[in-house]
């Protein structure tokens, strides 16, 4: 059971001489100076590593990539019809969308479709730009989708991401490994400066590339899928302050050394309100402690994980050995 925000606050009122209250007034300074404090707190602890306990789930479904039949083109156009092989009118277009991209094939171009019309025959989808290539009256395409949006609220911070599946290669027998995190600069550079040139099907990489017009964070796959894949990604809870007394700090999420820190936070606070600095200290210290044993309870589990030391000639490859002391197991990094 994790402690309010009236607690926290009240632990520091109580600390002070001050008499408990029951709801917050907006016009009472100390007050709301001690809430700011224990939203500072918690979003200072929040940002010291990827908790395990703040992890949240959210999926991705991917999208088939579309071949059906043909298309037909235009050069200069910035319209692109269904077609059969025959090149007679077609209606096979279904599923595709704007926000994907056209590409015929054998072209080492992509074309952002800007909409999509399946409501009359033949399907036909505009571009965003006029095509470049030559004309042709029925030729093969492919329909990707690569981009994909999360509507989850409050995603922070993406830490995981994976789904389900067999190898058609790998390392260590079947299962898809967790895709591995790259920024898109870096997915470009793998993908040789064209990301849809990879058409194995199977992503590998996730890379974040802005937000949409909702505001919703965005990630681009590589290689783009080509199939169905549920995609789970576990995330951080992006922090919102808050001003509500009943309310959990954390989301009643937490170990209870988390919700220590942030009371020896407001109390340190309500102490150096009233200028009791040594008693303020006395709870810094305590603060810093309860920080420690939430870290500490996060790497119990990983004290078998291998740390990496980093100096400033480790281009070199050079290893060097290093133990455990308290220090390390404060801190890990995620590989």
């Amino acid at each position: 059971m994790g402690k309010t925000l009236g607690t926290v606050v009240n632990a520091a009122l109580k600390t002070m001489g001050e008499p408990e209250i029951t709801s917050f007034t907006a016009a009472n300074i100390l007050q709301q100076r001690l809430i700011e404090v224990a939203n500072n707190a918690v979003r200072e602890l929040s940002d010291q590593m990827d908790f395990d306990w703040r992890l949240q789930r959210a999926i991705i479904t991917t999208a088939a990539s579309i071949t059906t039949d043909s298309s037909a083109l235009t050069n200069g156009s910035t319209t692109v019809t269904s077609v059969d092989s025959d090149g007679v009118n077609a209606n096979s277009f279904t599923g595709a969308a704007a926000g994907m991209y056209y590409r015929r094939t054998g072209d080492q171009t992509s074309y952002l479709i800007s909409s999509v019309d399946t409501g009359s025959s033949p399907d036909t989808i505009t571009l965003e730009t006029a095509y470049l290539g030559s004309t042709s009256t029925a030729t093969g395409y492919q329909i990707i989708k690569d981009t994909f949006s999360v509507s989850t609220a409050n995603f922070g911070e993406l830490v995981v991401a994976t789904y389900g599946g067999s190898l058609a290669s790998g390392v260590g027998g079947t299962g898809q490994p967790p895709l591995v995190q790259k920024t898109f600069a870096e997915l470009i550079q793998i993908a040789g400066g064209d990301r849809h040139r990879n058409t194995s099907g199977r992503p590998q990489i996730i890379a974040e590339i802005g937000a949409d017009t909702s505001d919703n964070p965005q990630y681009v796959l590589y290689p783009f899928p080509d199939d169905k894949y549920l995609v789970e990604l576990w995330y951080t809870i992006d922090f919102s302050e808050n001003a509500t007394f009943a309310t959990e700090m954390f989301g009643a999420d937490a170990p209870v050394s988390a919700y220590d820190f942030v009371e020896h936070k407001v109390v340190a606070a309500g102490l150096e309100w009233d200028e009791n600095y040594q008693g303020s200290a006395v709870y810094e210290q305590r603060a810093q402690l309860a920080m420690i044993n939430v870290i500490k309870r996060e790497n119990r589990e990983r004290i078998d994980v291998g740390f990496d030391v980093e100096t400033y000639r480790r281009q070199y490859g050079v290893r060097y050995p290093g133990s455990s002391s308290t220090l390390f197991d404060m801190h890990i990094r995620r590989t």
